[in-house]
């Protein structure tokens, strides 16, 4: 028995030590990270040399709402989520920037959530292309292995190079929708829907084993209308006919290096050395064991003076909503519809606002919590004008809180509808 509470006690202590200092460990790493992360959000002093390029990596999830802080984004100076209208800003900037030579696309977009949609990627691109026009700055775009939005999004840049064992991956647009009808039926389980006409595609996963023919022909005329305006866009660019290009994807799928430059969607075949040698010389560094003269947009977007976040002057408040819409308070990445609906009352209430941007991009969620948001907006456009941004999404409860604004704009190549589930109809390109 001694022995035993010898024992005992020897592990509780061993215990107590173990638990101390493994808290100590964790203490010790939270205020490492705490301190980068600080170190991190502070605006870097950046020396921009005259005749840089400005290098936008797309290696990134494009967002509508503002980054949040990403603990990925330590491990290099990319980041790994950026802010649409934040990069928008820094393409205007650079084009009345006189240190700025032109711009490097590189890389390939990361999607992540709602994130770098068609919606936000159309706009991205437009952004790109006044770039080029206003500025008379050249846009060159380096690709790998490039995806629909990827190239959509290059199409617009003066010169295309594809790496010699690079791709473009361009198989064109597709839905794969699941039905679990008959695993219900298989373990018993019974499912009672109500729904209102028979576009109203929600429920039908969770009550048939196919798409209704209803389903079928909205889902082929989204699709058609979102990949004839990608080629069309595409085809400007490029001068190419529409059916040029979609004899290269019917035939191709993957669009080989040869086969890109013979069809005219790319200009170069060229390994990376071989464009940052271009570059180098370019930036006045021929033969210089120094990089060629560049700043990332990342870095770019820090040394540019901060926005106001609050408003000491009367003026108009953006708000973003983006995510599922929930009911409470919600996540990070919801539209809670006790918090949302509050922030707008706030905004409502408050003088120094004088009209209310709301930029959705959702594909919807709790009836309740958006009929709460739409009660304030309602409310809120009494007083002030509501003006309404959609992004890449705005279906059933995106297009439910929209529909009382002033005014609503819709992404051409975005997803407003009232009617479907767009959030599990995902692009097989991308």
């Amino acid at each position: 028995m001694k022995n035993f509470l010898t024992s005992l006690l020897g592990a509780l202590v061993a215990l107590v030590i173990f638990s101390v200092g493994a808290l100590l460990i964790f203490i010790g790493i939270l205020g490492a990270l705490i301190s980068v992360g600080v170190h991190h959000a502070t605006p870097k002093s950046v020396r921009i040399q005259s005749g840089s390029y400005l290098v936008f990596d797309l290696s990134a999830n494009i967002t509508d709402s503002p980054a949040p802080f990403d603990l990925t984004d330590l491990a290099g100076d990319r980041d790994s989520t950026l802010q649409l209208r934040a990069v928008i800003r820094a393409l205007r900037e650079a084009a009345n920037d006189n240190r700025i030579a032109g711009i490097l696309l590189t890389g390939s977009l990361q999607p992540s959530g709602l994130g770098s949609g068609y919606g936000e990627i159309q706009e991205l691109r437009t952004a790109l292309n006044q770039f080029r026009t206003r500025s008379k700055k050249p846009v060159k775009a380096y690709l790998e292995f490039a995806t629909t939005k990827d190239y959509y999004l290059a199409s617009v840049a003066d010169d295309i190079t594809l790496d010699p064992y690079g791709v473009l991956y361009m198989p064109g647009l597709s839905v794969e929708p699941m039905f679990y009808a008959g695993a219900f039926e298989k373990y018993g389980v019974n499912v009672q829907v109500t729904r209102a006409g028979k576009y109203k595609s929600y429920v039908e996963p969770f009550v048939r084993k196919d798409m209704s023919p209803e389903n079928r022909e909205e889902t082929q005329r989204l699709l058609s209308d979102i990949w004839g305006s990608l080629l069309n866009d595409i085809g400007r660019a490029r001068t190419l006919k529409v059916s040029e290009i979609q004899a290269m994807v019917d035939s191709e799928g993957l669009i080989r290096p040869e086969v890109a430059k013979a069809g005219h969607l790319v200009d170069w075949i060229k390994y990376r050395d071989e464009v940052l040698d271009e570059l180098k010389e370019e930036t006045g560094r021929k033969g210089s064991k120094e990089p060629f003269k560049q700043v990332s947009i990342g870095a770019y977007l820090k040394q540019l003076p901060d926005v106001p976040s609050e408003l000491e002057s009367p003026g108009v408040a953006v708000v973003y909503a983006e995510g599922d819409i929930v009911d409470g308070e919600g996540g990070p990445s919801d539209i809670g519809g006790v918090k949302f609906a509050r922030e707008i009352r706030q905004l409502r209430q408050d003088e120094n606002v004088k009209a209310i941007v709301l930029r959705v991009n959702s594909p919807g969620g709790s009836a309740t919590a958006a009929e709460n948001i739409q009660r304030e907006l309602r409310l809120a456009a009494q007083s002030k004008p509501v003006v309404i941004s959609m992004g890449t999404y705005a279906a059933s409860g995106g297009y439910w809180i929209s529909a009382y604004g002033k005014r609503i704009f819709a992404e051409r190549l975005g997803y407003s509808a009232f009617n479907s589930m767009w959030r599990n109809w995902l692009p097989a390109s991308d």
